[in-house]
C-alpha cells in the first residue's frame, strides 16, 4: 500500500507507533548520510528514520533533509501537499519527537528497550516490538488498529481486567466473622 497523507490522517497514536517501530526494528540500522553520522529522513541506501517511514512521496523533497520534525511543520504548513502532513505531524508531535530521538540518538540494539519506554510513556501497546522479531517471512507491518475490523463481542471481555477492576467510588468495608455467618 502506498503511504499517502489522506491515509496518515486516519491513524491514531497506536498506529503511528506500530508503523514506525516495525520499520525501525526490521531495518535495524540508522538512516544516515554516507560517510557521516548525520541522520536523514531518507538515506540514499533506502534506509529511513522514524519520520521518514511516515513521509509520503508527494510531500518528500531532499530539501527537507536535516531539519527537525518541528521545523518540518513550519516548512510544510503553507505548501500545497504539505499542509495536511504538517497537521498530522503537529497532532502526533510528542510521540514523533520521541521516536525520532530514539532513531537519532541510540544504537539500533538499544531500540527495543527505548521503544518499550516510549510505548509506556504514551500509554500504547508494545506488541509490535515482539512481532517485528518473530517471523522473518513477514515483511509488512501489522495492520493499523484503526483499519482493523472490530472483534466479535466474545473477545471483548478480558477476565483479568474484570477481576482487577475496582471502581473509584467503591468503599470496601471489612466484615466481621459473625456477619458472614448465615
Amino acid at each position: 500500500m502506498r503511504l499517502t497523507t489522506a491515509y496518515l490522517l486516519t491513524l491514531d497514536a497506536q498506529d503511528v507507533f506500530d508503523i514506525v517501530a516495525w520499520h525501525l526494528l526490521r531495518q535495524n540500522a540508522q538512516a544516515t548520510l554516507p560517510g557521516t553520522a548525520k541522520c536523514m529522513y531518507r538515506a540514499p541506501d533506502g534506509k529511513r528514520c522514524a519520520i521518514g517511514w511516515l513521509l509520503p512521496d508527494e510531500v518528500y523533497s531532499p530539501s527537507l533533509e536535516f531539519f527537525g520534525v518541528r521545523d518540518l511543520v513550519a516548512m510544510l504548513y503553507e505548501t500545497p501537499h504539505g499542509g495536511q502532513f504538517a497537521q498530522f505531524l503537529f497532532e502526533h508531535m510528542p510521540l514523533l519527537r520521541d521516536l525520532q530521538g530514539t532513531h537519532d540518538a541510540r544504537a539500533p540494539h538499544e531500540w527495543p528497550g527505548a521503544l518499550r519506554m516510549i510505548a509506556q510513556q504514551h500509554s500504547l501497546r508494545e506488541t509490535v516490538i515482539d512481532k517485528a522479531f518473530c517471523d522473518d517471512r513477514v515483511s509488512t507491518p501489522p495492520v493499523p488498529y484503526s483499519q482493523r475490523r472490530a472483534p466479535s463481542p466474545a473477545y471483548l471481555l478480558d477476565l483479568s481486567q474484570v477481576l482487577a477492576f475496582k471502581p473509584a467510588s467503591a468503599i470496601v468495608v471489612p466484615l466481621e466473622p459473625e456477619e458472614l455467618a448465615w
